[in-house]
C-alpha cells in the first residue's frame, strides 16, 4: 500500500513523492518493508485521447529499507558479489483514465494502471536463464484524486 503526493510541472511532465508499507501479513513477505519512491512522469500526449486517457512512461528511483536491505555489501560477502539493493531505479510504462468532476476538494479522478521492472530484475532477466522476463515485471493499479 503506497499514498503519495505529485504536482503537473508542465502538460507533460508529473514528479510524484510515493511512501509505502508492506506489512509481513501482506502478500506473503517475510518482512515489513517501508519503501520511499520519487517517480517521473512522462505523458505521450499533452491532450488525452479519446476525452479520458493518458498513455505515460517514466523512471522512479526507489529506496526500501528492511531487515535484508543494504546500501554497502556486507563484509562476509566477496567484492562484486551482490549488488546494494536499497535503492533501485526502476523504468515504467502505463496509463491513466482521467475524469474531470467537481467533488468538493477534487477537481479529478484518475485511475491508473502501469507495468514496470526494478534494475536488478532485468539484469538477472538479461544474464541468467533462471530469471524469465516477465518475471522481471510487475504490474501496478491505483486511484489518483486531483486536488482544486
Amino acid at each position: 500500500m503506497a499514498l503519495g503526493f505529485g504536482y503537473s510541472i508542465t502538460p507533460v511532465y508529473q514528479p510524484t513523492l510515493f511512501i509505502g508499507y508492506l506489512s509481513e501479513n501482506f502478500g506473503g513477505s517475510e518482512n515489513s518493508v517501508v519503501t520511499i519512491s520519487f517517480k517521473n512522469r512522462f505523458h505521450f500526449t499533452k491532450q488525452p485521447i479519446l476525452k479520458y486517457f493518458k498513455p505515460y512512461a517514466g523512471i522512479s528511483i526507489n529506496w526500501g529499507n528492511t531487515k535484508n536491505t543494504f546500501d554497502k555489501l556486507p563484509e562476509y560477502y566477496p567484492e562484486k558479489y551482490y549488488f546494494q539493493n536499497k535503492i533501485h531505479i526502476a523504468p515504467f510504462i502505463g496509463g491513466e483514465l482521467k475524469r474531470h468532476m467537481n467533488l468538493g476538494y477534487f477537481d479529478a479522478i484518475g485511475i491508473y494502471s502501469e507495468v514496470s521492472a526494478f534494475d536488478a530484475y532485468l539484469l538477472e532477466a538479461i544474464r541468467t536463464k533462471y530469471v524469465k522476463p516477465h518475471m522481471a515485471l510487475s504490474l501496478a493499479v491505483g486511484i489518483s484524486l486531483y486536488l482544486k
